[in-house]
């Protein structure tokens, strides 16, 4: 009867676990590295939203210069999103903190889905500021409810989980921003030729296409 209290206990605090961290720092992690992969596409949606506004191209220095707003107001959302963590888990609590801050990440996704249709582009930088206030609420909250939630001698591991999903979601957000079908090589989208290390050589990564050397390494460098 005991050993199957704390087997249902175990489970409960694994689901929490995973429903805390995917709904929080999970996305912080995903939020954080995905931004990279659709750069070009988000620079043409701005020049063509501004053209199709005043028939005139925007400028390459504003185009860089609205891109570099849209990546940064994610920190900014960060920043806010961490001020308002303390108030607002003292207010509500730590699990309906979590839970209201669900209403950020969803706005965001709202905004980015329906920003090409609106042909907007402020609709994206909104968007950015409102998953950085969720990363920033998690990020703060997220640690709280999983160490009071957790059982004495787990707490610090519980705890740690938060730095797992971060870990998982930037991996998640470079997965799902690799082009599908390339034939480059994955991550660097360049050819990467492998000699065997009984020749003493390394593999090089090129900086551009045709590039690629092999250093031979005596054995006194070894």
């Amino acid at each position: 009867m005991f050993k199957n209290i704390v087997l249902i206990q175990g489970r409960i605090l694994l689901l929490t676990i995973c429903a805390a961290g995917i709904g929080g720092t999970f996305q912080f992690g995903y939020n954080l590295s995905i931004i990279n992969a659709p750069t070009s596409h988000i620079q043409e949606f701005t020049n063509e939203t501004w053209q199709a506004r005043t028939g005139e191209p925007l400028p390459d220095h504003l185009v860089l210069l609205m891109w570099s707003l849209i990546v940064s107001l994610y920190p900014l959302g960060g920043l806010f999103g961490a001020l308002l963590a303390g108030p607002l888990a003292i207010t509500l609590g730590r699990k309906k903190s979590l839970l209201v801050n669900n209403i950020f990440v969803v706005s965001a996704a709202i905004l980015f889905g329906f920003s090409r249709k609106a042909g907007s582009f402020e609709m994206i930088m909104l968007g950015r500021l409102l998953v950085g206030v969720n990363a920033g609420v998690s990020m703060n909250i997220q640690p709280m409810y999983l160490g009071e939630s957790a059982p004495k001698e787990l707490r610090g591991a519980v705890a740690m989980s938060s730095g797992i999903f971060t870990a998982l979601g930037i991996v998640m957000g470079q997965v799902v921003g690799l082009r599908s079908g390339s034939k480059e090589q994955v991550f660097t989208e360049e050819r990467v030729k492998i000699w065997a290390f009984k020749d003493k050589r390394v593999p090089v990564i090129p900086e551009k296409r045709g590039e690629g050397r092999a250093w031979t390494l005596g054995k006194r460098s070894c």
